[in-house]
This record gives C-alpha cells, structure tokens and sequence, in this order.
C-alpha cells in the first residue's frame, strides 16, 4: 500500500510540483500581513510554511487549532509557538485564501 502512494506520487505528482509551491507562496505572502506572524526567513522554500507566533498572541497553539478547526482548516502546531503549514494536490486557491482569512479572523 505504501509502494503504491510512492509510485503515484512519483509518475503523477511531479510535474504538478509547481502548483503547490506557487500556493505556498501565495499563502506565506498573505500571512505575513497578519499581525503576530513570525514567517521563517526561507519560507516559502518548498510547498511548506513555517511561521511562529509572537509573544503578543495569548492563545496556545492548541486553541489555535480549534479555532482553525471550527472555520473549516485543519492545521497542527510543529512546535509550542510554531506551525508549519503545507499545500498539496486537494489544495485549490479558494483554500489558500480561506487559510489566510481564517488566521487573521483567529489571531486579531
């Protein structure tokens, strides 16, 4: 079973790479205007975001991720102030908008 998900992504998702990494930087663009956003300076290097949050937000991560949650976005924490974000093939541009709304509706 796991052969066949390497394989597909292998012969199928390659050539479709720049879609995700197009996404991660549209979204990274959009969250570095919300305030308390910490971006990583590489980020967007690949299709994934790393951000932290700044002391000024007094939400756990775990809050955070309910509050996402209850909007429709599912994100996790990579760390206690820190999360890491990453598009994928069922990742559209409404998505990627609705992410960066939903942050900024969350951490306002």
């Amino acid at each position: 079973i796991l052969a066949a998900a390497g394989i597909i992504a292998l012969e199928k998702m390659v050539d479709r790479l720049a879609e995700d990494h197009t996404r991660a930087r549209k979204l990274a663009s959009g969250l570095q205007h919300i305030p308390n956003i910490v971006l990583s300076t590489s980020t967007p290097a690949t299709n994934m975001i790393f951000f932290n949050l700044s002391d000024a937000i007094q939400l756990s991560t775990r809050q955070i991720e309910q509050k996402m949650a209850e909007r429709g976005i599912l994100v996790f924490s990579s760390g206690p102030r820190r999360f890491r974000l990453v598009t994928h093939f069922w990742l559209d541009d409404n998505a990627i908008e609705q992410t960066i709304q939903a942050f900024s509706e969350v951490l306002q």
